[in-house]
């Protein structure tokens, strides 16, 4: 069934600031609190947290307002929670945001581009390795050397330890990673952006004659700007007397150039031949200083044939023109065998 979609955007100034402030305090998170912990097999456990020091105590990652050629020295703690000594790889990599609108680390083994190739970590060792005994903490420094040119806007990745090892057989090595993420503004013009495009609209058929049904919406959200977005997103749906209304609770925040592939459920949708699905997107701008609001829209139209209540209409006129036919049949007069016709 064709649609067709008309995208368009434009900046919103300002959000309220109580949401502003809530939604800047989640987006900063990747655990649930201040220390992030891993479970591996064996019991092995262990966790990660920021040094306390000049860049802020109690910290739940790393984030860092930075210029062109800067460089910035902290520090990860590395606890070891299991009764068994540790060997943990320890590393830098790119963030990135998954076409279902999630927050991932590239998978290791793919060499970083981004903020992941600034980050030199001293592990102490020459294979990049550290040894932490059973109950210990290590602490690991590295360095954020921000190129000359790099662009202006956020930049994500994260500081990776790594445990591998090898299970059954030994045929299969398992890899089991824990991270912190790692947050760099670089200073410059920002510029927060959205996009809304490939809108369709897919009505279901409905059962009941003269109910409501619900309708599918599909639509590609891309973050245009240079600046982390958590998004709220909302599916309107009209035609003729009737609306239908989903979404309006804040998303996962997305990296700038994330592309993510949304899909809608929105229920009481009355099929009236001719619908519209409007979508909205509101991002606000998270990270070190904020940084304001954007807003992004697009529509489609699509069909809503009410079949059902059309196949009822047919029933009714189909029946209303046959039971004068049955009714004309049965007032004709019939005579019996071997009895003349008065007439004759």
């Amino acid at each position: 069934m064709s649609t067709h979609h008309r995208p368009s955007s434009r900046r919103a100034p300002h959000l309220r600031a109580a949401a502003a402030a809530v939604l800047a305090a989640l987006a900063l998170v990747l655990p649930a609190a201040t220390t992030a912990h891993a479970a591996a097999s064996d019991d092995l456990t262990w966790s990660l947290a920021p040094k306390d020091g000049k860049h802020g105590d109690g910290r739940a990652n790393f984030a860092y307002a930075v210029e062109p050629g800067q460089r910035v020295r902290d520090v990860l703690v590395v606890t070891n929670r299991s009764a068994a000594p540790l060997e943990l790889a320890v590393y830098g990599t790119d963030a990135l945001t998954t076409a279902s609108g999630h927050l991932d680390l590239l998978p290791a083994g793919q060499e970083p581009a981004d903020l992941g190739a600034w980050l030199t970590l001293d592990a102490g060792s020459d294979d990049g390795t550290v040894a932490i005994d059973p109950g210990a903490s290590v602490e690991v420094p590295f360095t954020l050397r921000v190129p000359d040119d790099a662009t202006p806007g956020d930049h994500a990745g994260g500081v990776v330890t790594s445990l591998r090892q090898r299970v059954g057989d030994g045929a299969l090595s398992v890899d089991r990673r824990l991270a912190l993420r790692v947050h760099a503004r670089v200073d410059g013009a920002l510029a927060p952006g959205l996009a809304v495009s490939d809108v369709a609209v897919v009505v279901h058929p409905a059962l009941n004659p003269v109910g409501a049904t619900s309708a599918t919406v599909t639509y590609t959200l891309t973050n245009t700007g240079n600046a982390r977005v958590v998004p709220t997103e909302t599916v309107r749906l009209t035609g003729p007397g009737a609306s239908a209304r989903a979404g309006g609770l804040p998303q996962e925040e997305l990296l700038p150039g994330a592309v993510v592939r949304r899909t809608v459920e929105v229920g009481g949708v009355r099929p009236t031949f001719r619908v519209a699905a409007d979508v909205r997107a509101d991002g606000l701008v998270v990270g070190v200083g904020g940084g304001g609001a954007t807003t992004a829209t697009a529509d489609a139209t699509a069909w809503a044939v009410p079949w059902s209540l059309l196949a009822v209409v047919v029933l009714v006129a189909a029946a209303a023109v046959a039971w004068p036919l049955r009714r004309s049949r049965r007032g004709r007069p019939r005579f019996a065998e071997g009895v003349l016709d008065p007439a004759t």
